[in-house]
């Protein structure tokens, strides 16, 4: 919008006026003197006081422009009497803004609260009158006097403030101050029945635009009312029908946790549909669980709610405690340790994806996972296959829930409370140190430049599955075979990646094709003249061999059941190759006979 041409000249003139106008007077008495001397004041400055730079009065300026410029651009000074004003609630507001500053800032909001509670006391005796002002006090939700508005709108419970707090929400949900909206969120509970019908309207908007504001969401559902519950039920229904339209910006245990407050038990049926759907995290599990839960009997949920917590108290406390020495640098970690859980990969835990192809959201084992820091920011890599359970495509990423999930395991690690994720940013290939994230260029750029090295192509197949590029890792493997097909890991690698996509995604000949190089395997086997590149453990190839013909159903020779080095006494792990040659581990073969 343009300027006004006269805006600053006339501020300029009514300052100098009103100081002329008003230096010797005396003080008005009342409301009524004072509205008198304002009138007068006017009526000075309008028709009878010249301004300096145009030597004419507002009145005759505004006579010669009339019809060509609007009222509003000349400097003609309109007075109305405001019949609501109150000076003593202009101080109290002046009082609550104390604080806003960098002093005020330092204070910790107990300390702030109680200098400034006689000011929130005498506001709060203005009630409705109150409100204009303490609206106003919300535009800045940077600042004290902001958090104070929304505690005594809160008290206030004025119809009024409802549109005001909404558009506070819409505004800083998403920004720094997201944490004062819970102010903002409790101030539209307490209002009650009155901010049902905007609340709904505002939120069906939203999600039309498949947006959805939490804060919103929580005041609207903490409230018991029939349209709520209907509204509720109706997204549920929709949710369970297409949960695919509300992907990326709702969560489904936020909005189902205040069914308990509609106390309504018809709700249980559709909330156990909901709890069997595949497609939600682990975590959303528990959330739905625990709501089903307390709608059936509240007081036993309340009852073992607290003798879990009485159960762990202590241990969460000591805990907890332990994390903040570690953050404050006061208690050293036990690195060995640490490092151990972190390559113990958990078994049990799933991460919850979704298919970027086909959209579907699904949980999938991760085996161990790498927690990988680049220049992008923190991404993480998976020990076994990532691949979409309904279209077979291998484009899929965390949700943003099993994000947060990773990133609490990897810090429950430091407190030696969980295991699975090992951090990584470099490895080392052909002797250099390369950044993880830069790895398959490296590689793809040496195959270029010795394009006959079968070596090359395995070690490529190897960390394109570190990437979950399997049908590439496939196609390096099979490039390996047929420039050195004394290399075994190529047909090794291959095998586990077939003989796991039948076994765990239930894949249609994904068995036949492990079989098929299982055979390859042991005719290579048989000459006992092969290559054992990026194999560590000599003994690997007989102990794969024993665990794999066993999942696939392949009969292996007794001719490859020898030992190892029967001549030769050597100190072997529980976990490493029995050395009779069966192929399996140590503490489950002769380790028990012995």
């Amino acid at each position: 919008m343009e300027k006004p041409k006269y805006l600053s000249q006339a501020q300029k003139e009514f300052d100098m006026a009103w100081k002329e106008f008003f230096r010797d007077r005396d003080k008005p008495e009342n409301d009524d003197e004072e509205k008198k001397q304002m009138e007068k004041f006017i009526h000075w400055y309008n028709d009878v006081r010249k301004q300096s730079d145009t030597g004419k009065t507002p009145a005759q300026m505004y006579k010669e422009i009339y019809g060509i410029e609007s009222k509003d651009e000349t400097r003609i000074m309109n007075f109305e009497w405001d019949e609501d004003y109150d000076e003593e609630l202009l101080v109290f507001i002046e009082e609550l803004k104390e604080y806003d500053n960098v002093d005020g800032y330092k204070l910790n909001y107990e300390t702030v609260r109680k200098k400034l509670e006689p000011t929130i006391d005498n506001i709060l005796k203005k009630r409705e009158k109150a409100l204009d002002l303490l609206h106003d006090l919300l535009e800045n939700e940077a600042i004290w006097s902001c958090l104070f508005a929304l505690e005594i709108i809160k008290e206030i419970k004025s119809e009024k403030s409802v549109p005001y707090l909404i558009e506070f929400i819409k505004k800083n949900e998403y920004g720094d101050y997201w944490d004062v909206c819970e102010d903002a969120s409790n101030a539209l509970i307490a209002i009650g029945e009155q901010s049902i019908k905007p609340l709904l309207m505002e939120i069906k908007k939203n999600f039309s635009n498949k947006t959805d504001y939490g804060f919103l969401t929580d005041a609207l559902t903490g409230m018991k009312d029939d349209r709520v519950y209907n509204f509720m039920k109706v997204v549920l229904e929709d949710y369970i029908e297409d949960y695919k339209k509300y992907d990326g910006w709702f969560d489904i245990d936020s909005f189902v946790y205040n069914f308990d407050k509609q106390r309504n038990e018809e709700i249980i049926p559709l909330l156990e549909k909901l709890l069997i759907m595949d497609q939600l995290s682990n975590t959303e599990k528990r959330e739905i669980k625990d709501t089903i839960e307390i709608i059936k009997n509240p007081s036993m949920f309340q009852k073992n709610i607290k003798k879990e917590f009485e159960k762990d108290d202590k241990t969460l406390f000591a805990r907890f405690n332990n994390f903040l020495e570690i953050l404050a640098g006061n208690k050293k970690i036990d690195r060995e340790d640490v490092l151990e859980r972190s390559n113990e990969r958990d078994e049990e835990f799933e991460g919850n994806f979704i298919c970027k192809e086909c959209k579907n959201r699904q949980n999938i084992k991760t085996g161990l996972i790498w927690s990988i820091d680049d220049k992008k920011g923190k991404k993480y890599a998976f020990e076994y296959e990532i691949m979409c359970k309904y279209c077979h495509s291998n484009n899929l990423e965390l949700s943003k829930r099993s994000s947060i999930e990773v990133n609490d395991k990897e810090l429950r690690i430091i407190t030696g409370d969980d295991k699975g994720i090992l951090p990584i940013e470099k490895i080392t290939i052909e002797g250099n140190v390369i950044r993880y994230s830069e790895s398959y260029d490296y590689i793809l750029k040496r195959i270029r430049e010795e394009s006959e090295n079968g070596e090359l192509y395995l070690r490529g197949g190897n960390i394109a599955r570190k990437f979950n590029k399997y049908d590439e890792s496939i196609e390096l493997y099979k490039e390996a075979i047929e420039l050195n097909p004394k290399l075994i890991s190529s047909y090794i690698n291959l095998i586990e990646i077939y003989e796991y996509r039948h076994r765990y995604y239930k894949i249609k000949d994904a068995k036949k094709i492990a079989v098929f190089y299982f055979n390859k395997m042991l005719d290579l086997f048989r000459t006992q003249d092969y290559d054992t590149s990026t194999i560590r453990n000599k003994y690997f190839v007989v102990q794969f061999m024993g665990e794999l013909s066993e999942s696939l159903g392949v009969d292996v020779p007794e001719l490859f059941k020898i030992p190892l080095n029967p001549n030769k006494k050597i100190k072997i792990g529980k976990n490493d190759p029995c050395s009779c040659g069966s192929g399996k581990k140590y503490k489950k073969c002769c380790l028990e006979k012995e």
